[in-house]
């Protein structure tokens, strides 16, 4: 008799449910049979399933599993949506991400590089609050699937376990206060949006930022944020302690706009990273403010940054640009090897970030610019005494390079560019536009970033 896991607690009424096959995976990681999308299952899986809809299905029974599925380690599988590949072999996630990145750019690509540990390596995690229509509460992670659901966490194996002792202590107090309710976008309507969580792994310092609506008819008591604040630090044995409000506010017809408000605390968290390239090892700090953007893998982060730098060869007198830079992680990596290092950045609060990381770096040649990339590029063309880069970093959120970036990176004839993405799909277009502009593709280097996850980091190396 073929063994078989049960994922759920058993049904109390009975339900349509039928047995399919399933033959591949989905863009999400889920199993598909036909078109129907199944969370939980694997490509050759005879399954139980109870259909949900058009084109999905809620996994009951796997009848006859993959010979590469695995017990998972959290109980929330394969209800929660974090992580679709937790009960997928790691080194069979690992071959089936290489072979999105081939699928994605047709061309040789090198082995990819794996984690050591794929276990308890996120260094951030954002969990939503919800209510259903009878009042209960959820805080937690979307469920698989769904539309807005929330799963009530109780554990997650891709953070430390204070990422979870902080979430049950949040559920605590929420549910000690009856008139905090959950926010509703359709509606602009209650309190509490989001919890984010970050540590540093290297570095010092845990963060928690509450961000709740903008909408002043909702407006949090101050007796509720003593209480949030009480209730954080007792979960939380770090000296170095920061804890923030967010404030998100909507309006038709304007952008969304966010405010701030540090409540307890340091104003920012520190992490150190290691830059091992051309034969030199740095060690970097960097400060991490509430919203700045940092890898959520410190350890594969300076794996990927090492290996990007190192495919560039040689930085010796090349002035650089690095576009989307973040907290300038890769651009001052990369300033300890180059002449010059120019870099653009739109957040805020990442450009304030990279001040204090040049600073404590002590690294001199490396400069900052504020703003969209493209409307920058195009400001410091018109510059007296402009010039041109040897060399172009980038690294642009998963829509890839917008148009305006593009066109100025075709018209810099930058003898190379290193380009950086967690989407392969929209790095392969982009690369398919500088190939036909005179480039050729010299590396692709996938990095597993995010274990049990379908997300890639991948590393491109482009050569005039």
């Amino acid at each position: 008799m073929a063994s078989f896991f049960i994922y759920s607690s058993g049904i109390i009424e009975p339900v349509p449910t039928k047995i399919v096959i399933t033959d591949r995976f989905s863009s999400k990681g889920r199993g598909l049979s036909g078109n129907c999308e199944i969370a939980g299952a694997l490509p050759g899986e005879e399954v139980l399933m109870e259909p949900c809809g058009r084109r999905k299905g809620f996994l009951r029974q796997v009848i006859t599993p993959s010979q590469e599925r695995v017990a998972p380690r959290c109980c929330h599988v394969p209800d929660c949506g974090g992580c679709a590949l937790q009960h997928f072999d790691y080194q069979s996630q690992l071959k089936l991400k290489q072979q999105i990145v081939e699928r994605e750019f047709g061309s040789s690509v090198k082995p990819i590089i794996g984690c050591t540990d794929p276990w308890r390596y996120r260094n951030k995690m954002e969990f939503s609050f919800s209510q259903n229509r009878s009042g209960e509460k959820f805080v937690g992670l979307m469920l698989a699937g769904s539309r807005g659901r929330v799963l009530n966490l109780i554990q997650c194996h891709l953070v430390s376990e204070w990422f979870s002792q902080v979430l049950e202590a949040v559920r605590s107090w929420w549910n000690g206060i009856v008139d905090l309710k959950a926010y509703r976008h359709s509606s602009d309507e209650g309190h509490l949006r989001n919890l984010t969580l970050r540590e540093a792994k290297q570095g010092q310092g845990k963060m928690v930022m509450l961000t709740v609506s903008g909408n002043p008819d909702y407006a949090l008591k101050r007796q509720w944020l003593d209480t949030f604040i009480e209730t954080i630090k007792k979960v939380s044995s770090e000296p170095h302690l920061s804890i923030f409000l967010q404030v998100q506010q909507i309006g038709k017809g304007r952008p969304t706009q966010f405010f701030e408000m540090l409540l307890s605390g340091p104003d920012h968290i520190t992490e150190k990273l290691k830059i091992d390239a051309f034969g030199l090892c740095h060690h970097l700090d960097f400060k991490i403010s509430p919203t700045s953007f940092f890898q959520p893998n410190t350890a594969q982060a300076e794996l990927l940054y090492s290996v990007g730098l190192e495919a560039l060869e040689d930085l010796s007198g090349a002035r650089v640009f690095d576009l989307y830079c973040g907290g300038a992680t890769i651009g001052l990596s990369a300033a300890k090897y180059a002449k010059e290092v120019v870099g653009i950045e739109l957040n805020h609060h990442s450009v304030f970030d990279a001040g204090w990381n040049q600073e404590v770096n002590q690294i001199q040649n490396f400069s900052i610019h504020r703003g969209d990339v493209g409307e920058v590029l195009e400001r410091l063309r018109k510059e007296a005494g402009f010039e041109l880069p040897d060399i172009v970093i980038v690294d642009p959120p998963r829509a890839g390079l917008d148009g305006r970036a593009l066109g100025h990176l075709k018209d810099f004839a930058a003898k190379k560019i290193l380009y950086i993405s967690c989407n392969p799909k929209t790095q392969a277009e982009n690369v398919k536009e500088l190939t036909l502009s005179g480039y050729a593709l010299k590396l692709i280097q996938p990095v597993d970033q995010f274990p049990h996850t379908i997300h890639i980091e991948n590393i491109c190396l482009l050569e005039r």
